[in-house]
């Protein structure tokens, strides 16, 4: 009996000690893992801080202190000018590979300069979605996941024959297609959520000041931030 006793008492003592294991196992399983993402945001003006972008980037940065997002947008470029830096900015091939940034991501973000610059009345998006693919592809083929963002709302010139508009709607469908092609990992569209009432302007309350239509306020910053952590990095440290 004292035999029992004992083995019935170390299974009293045991089975919390083991419940509570178990709870422990579970818990851990319901846990959304975390990972540090090193992200290139290669762009325009729009992710350039020395015109006064990239304060999305920023805010990103706030939300996953563990991570790593870098600004390399050059104020007025195209998208055939961040192609040809590609190789230089993102991929760094005139570095030391231990000198590399070891980057997980490129978020590429460009085409309003392809689009301003070109005709208002007959304006074509060829060029600039073969860039745009260019530096997908490349992205791709050295390891790199993808995030291609669509061309915000940025503006058009009064009467019906600025058609910009049109070629703006037309390469975000492309960009979007592009996703569900796979040929890249995330296509965040932005444009809906920085317009109101006009699709083709910006809103007012996201400007950087009364008068320009193409550049964000922090309102508009953190508009993007958040389509950005929503879709693509919800499980950021």
């Amino acid at each position: 009996m004292r035999l029992t006793g004992l083995v019935l008492l170390g299974l009293a003592v045991a089975s919390p000690a083991a419940a509570q294991q178990g709870q422990s196992a579970a818990a851990g399983e319901d846990e959304t893992p975390t990972r540090r993402y090193v992200v290139a945001a290669i762009g325009d003006s729009l992710t350039d801080p020395r015109a006064g972008g990239g304060k999305y980037l920023l805010e990103l940065g706030a939300r996953c202190p563990e991570s790593r997002f870098d600004a390399l947008g050059v104020g007025g470029q195209q998208t055939a000018h961040m192609r040809h830096r590609f190789e230089r900015d993102v991929l760094q091939r005139h570095r030391r590979p231990e000198q590399r940034v070891q980057y997980t991501h490129v978020l590429v973000l460009g085409g309003i300069n392809d689009l301003a610059y070109g005709s208002f009345r007959a304006p074509t998006i060829t060029r600039t979605t073969l860039h745009l693919e260019n530096m997908y592809q490349r992205a791709r083929a050295s390891g790199l996941g993808v995030i291609a963002v669509t061309l915000p709302p940025w503006g058009k010139l009064r009467g019906d024959f600025d058609r910009r508009g049109h070629a703006t709607r037309a390469l975000n469908q492309w960009i979007v297609a592009q996703r569900e092609s796979g040929a890249v990992g995330h296509a965040v569209d932005v444009h809906p959520l920085l317009s109101c009432g006009d699709p083709d302007l910006l809103c007012a309350s996201f400007r950087r000041f009364a008068n320009d239509l193409v550049h964000w306020n922090t309102r508009g910053h953190a508009v993007v931030a958040d389509a950005l952590h929503r879709e693509v990095f919800p499980d950021c440290r």
